[in-house]
C-alpha cells in the first residue's frame, strides 16, 4: 500500500504530531549538517512547496531550549535519524532561538508592507516568553518604541536586532536566528512599485540582526531566490548560500528516488507515474522529485495524476517578467517548451534591478523557481553554464500555460491557440494563414530571425504555439512518418479524426515565403508524409518563412 504523508503542515512538530498518517519522510540529517557546516550565516533557495518551512522549524525544534514547566509526552524527533548522531544530540535544546517568518509580508504599497513586517515581528517574539520586567529598562523601551502600531520605519528596522539582544541577555546564550521566506517581501515590493524602500530597510533589518557575533550563534534563511547585488546580505559574515546548483544539502529538500519508492510501496504503477509527473530535478547530481505534488498524490492514489504543483499559485512575478523578456529567452523557452534543451548561462543570484534587462536573469528565476531543471552546470569564459530543460510533465504543462498568457497578451488578435488548432484540423487554409501570419508579425523579432538556423527559430515558435494540445491529440516533432520526418504533426489518440502535418521551410538567398512554401510542398508529396500519418482526414500544410511574412497552403487532405 503507498503511504500518505502529512498534508496541510508546515510546521515540523504539527507535522509529526497532529497528522493522523504518522509517516514522515525523515530529513532530520539536516539539522546535523548545517551544525557541522563552518558558517555563520546560511541561505538556503528551494522552489515553493520543497519543504523549507517544515526544515527550518524542524531545526528550530532541535535547538531551541525547552519551555519551563512544558514537558511534553511524545517527542517529534521519535524514530529519526538524527538521534543517532552524538555529536549533533550534544546541541539538542541548547540554544535561544528566535524564529522569524516574513511569508506572509506581501503587499500593495510600502506602509501596508511595513504594517506586515510589523505583524510578523510581533508572531515572532509571542513564543519567546521573556516577559519585559525580565529585560532591562533599556532594551525593554528600544523594543517597544520598534514594534509600536504606528512605529516609524527608523524604529521598526531595528526590531529584530532588539529582540536577539533581549533573548541573549537574558538567557546568557548565543542566540540562532532563523528568518523564513527571506525575500518573499522583495518580490512582492518589485511586483508594486516599492522596491528601492524595501532593499533599503531589510538591509539593515537583516544586516544589524545578525552581524554581532557576540549575540547571535548563527543565523539560518530560506527563500526561493538568492537575491544578488543590491546588498540585502552583504553584512552576514562567512554566509553560505545553497541553490539548486550546489551538492552540500542537496538531498535535504525535496524527496529522492529511494524516498518515493518506499512511499509508492508496492504500487510498481504508481511509482513510474509519479516518476514520469514530479521527478526530473538535478540537484547536486541527485534526481529529486517535487514533495508537495507527491504528497497529495499519495493522498488520492486512485485518482488520475495531474498537476498539483501550479495550482498553489506563485506565478505573478514570473508573469511579468516573461511579458517583458527579451526574444532570445522566448527562443530558449521554444526550445524546451518542444521537449528539447538548451545550453544557457545561469548566475549564481538574482539580481531584480536588472532582471527586465539582462536575459540570463529570467532563465535563473526560472531554474530557482523550479520551471527549468539544470544540468551538465559547468564553467566557461567566467560564466556558469548548464543545460536547462523543463524537468517533468506537470512542470512543462505549468510552464506552457505561462508561455500561452504571454503569447495571448502579445498577439494583435488575442489570438487563443485553440482557433489555430481548429484550423490546421479542419483544413480552413484561410483561417490559418490569418492566425498564424498575426502571430509571426506580432511575437516573433527581428533579432530571432538574424539567427545563422532561421528555419530552426520557426520550427520551435510553431511549436511553442501549439504546445498545449486539445484533449486527445499530441505533438509529435521530428519524427520518421512515410520516408522523412515531417517537422510537426498532430496526432490524434483515436484515429478516426483528423490529424496535421506541418512542413516549414525558411526562405533561402532570392527566396519568397511562396517559393520556400514550393519547396515545403514539394517535400511532403516526395517523402509520402501523409500516408504513413493516422488520422481521418490527415491535411497537410506547407508553410513558407520569409523573415516576418508567411505563407501557409493546404495541400492535401489524405
Amino acid at each position: 500500500m503507498p503511504k500518505t504523508l502529512p498534508l496541510g503542515f508546515s510546521d515540523f512538530r504539527a507535522a509529526r504530531l497532529d497528522s493522523p498518517s504518522g509517516n514522515y519522510v525523515d530529513k532530520s540529517l539536516f539539522c546535523a549538517r548545517v551544525l557541522r557546516t563552518d558558517a555563520a550565516a546560511f541561505v538556503f533557495c528551494r522552489p515553493r512547496r520543497f519543504g523549507k518551512t517544515l526544515n527550518i522549524t524542524m531545526l528550530r525544534e532541535f535547538l531551541q531550549l525547552p519551555v519551563a514547566g512544558d514537558t511534553p509526552s511524545r517527542d517529534p524527533f521519535a524514530g529519526m535519524a538524527i538521534l543517532d548522531d552524538a555529536e549533533a544530540m550534544r546541541h539538542r535544546g541548547q540554544h535561544p532561538v528566535l524564529y522569524l517568518s516574513l511569508k506572509g509580508v506581501k503587499a500593495m504599497h510600502w506602509p501596508a508592507a511595513l504594517a506586515a513586517i510589523r505583524t510578523a515581528v510581533l508572531q515572532a517574539w509571542t513564543p519567546v516568553r521573556v516577559e519585559p520586567e525580565q529585560m532591562s529598562a533599556m532594551r525593554r523601551d528600544e523594543l517597544a518604541n520598534a514594534v509600536a502600531r504606528n512605529a516609524p520605519a527608523r524604529d521598526l528596522v531595528f526590531s529584530l536586532m532588539h529582540m536577539v539582544h533581549a533573548l541573549h541577555e537574558f538567557h546568557g546564550k548565543r542566540v540562532w536566528l532563523l528568518i523564513d521566506e527571506y525575500d518573499a517581501p522583495l518580490q512582492s515590493a518589485w511586483l508594486h512599485g516599492y522596491y528601492e524602500e524595501c532593499v533599503t530597510f531589510f538591509k539593515t533589518f537583516f544586516g544589524e540582526a545578525a552581524k554581532d557575533s557576540s549575540a547571535v550563534a548563527r543565523t539560518v534563511m530560506t527563500g526561493v531566490l538568492r537575491v544578488a547585488k543590491e546588498g540585502v546580505l552583504s553584512d552576514l559574515n562567512n554566509l553560505t548560500v545553497d541553490t539548486v546548483l550546489e551538492h552540500n544539502f542537496a538531498t535535504d529538500f525535496g524527496f529522492t528516488e529511494a524516498e518515493v519508492t518506499e512511499l509508492a510501496g508496492d504500487d510498481p504503477a504508481l511509482l513510474a507515474e509519479m516518476r514520469r509527473w514530479y521527478n526530473g530535478y538535478s540537484i547536486g547530481g541527485h534526481a529529486i522529485y517535487n514533495p508537495w505534488s507527491v504528497a497529495e498524490t499519495l493522498s488520492k492514489p486512485r485518482d488520475p495524476l495531474q498537476a498539483r504543483w501550479i495550482a498553489t499559485g506563485g506565478t505573478e512575478l514570473l508573469e511579468r517578467l516573461l511579458s517583458r523578456a527579451a526574444p532570445d529567452v522566448h527562443t530558449a523557452l521554444e526550445l524546451v517548451l518542444s521537449g528539447g534543451s538548451v545550453e544557457g548561462p545561469v548566475v549564481p543570484g538574482v539580481a531584480m534591478r536588472d532582471i527586465e534587462r539582462d536575459s540570463k536573469m529570467l532563465l535563473t528565476m526560472l531554474l530557482h523557481a523550479g520551471y527549468l531543471s539544470a544540468s551538465g552546470v559547468r564553467s566557461a569564459d567566467g560564466e556558469l553554464l548548464a543545460t536547462l530543460a523543463t524537468p517533468n510533465l506537470e512542470v512543462g504543462g505549468a510552464l506552457r500555460g505561462l508561455y500561452h498568457r504571454w503569447l495571448a497578451n502579445r498577439s494583435t488578435l488575442s489570438l487563443a491557440p485553440e482557433r489555430l488548432f481548429a484550423a490546421l484540423l479542419s483544413g480552413d487554409q484561410d483561417e490559418a494563414q490569418q492566425r498564424l501570419a498575426a502571430l509571426v508579425l506580432g511575437v516573433l523579432s527581428y533579432h530571432d530571425l538574424y539567427d545563422r538556423t532561421p528555419e530552426r527559430i520557426y520550427h520551435v515558435f510553431v511549436l511553442g504555439v501549439l504546445s498545449v494540445v486539445p484533449a486527445g491529440y499530441r505533438i509529435e516533432s521530428n519524427r520518421e512518418f512515410g520516408h522523412g520526418r515531417p517537422d510537426v504533426v498532430l496526432l490524434p489518440g483515436d484515429a478516426a479524426l483528423p490529424a496535421a502535418l506541418l512542413e516549414f521551410k525558411a526562405a533561402e538567398d532570392g527566396e519568397t515565403a511562396a517559393t520556400a512554401c514550393d519547396r515545403a510542398e514539394a517535400q511532403i508529396a516526395k517523402r509520402r508524409y501523409v500516408e504513413a500519418v493516422r488520422g481521418s482526414p490527415v491535411y497537410a500544410w506547407a508553410i513558407g518563412f520569409e523573415r516576418k511574412r508567411c505563407v501557409v497552403r493546404l495541400v492535401g487532405a489524405g
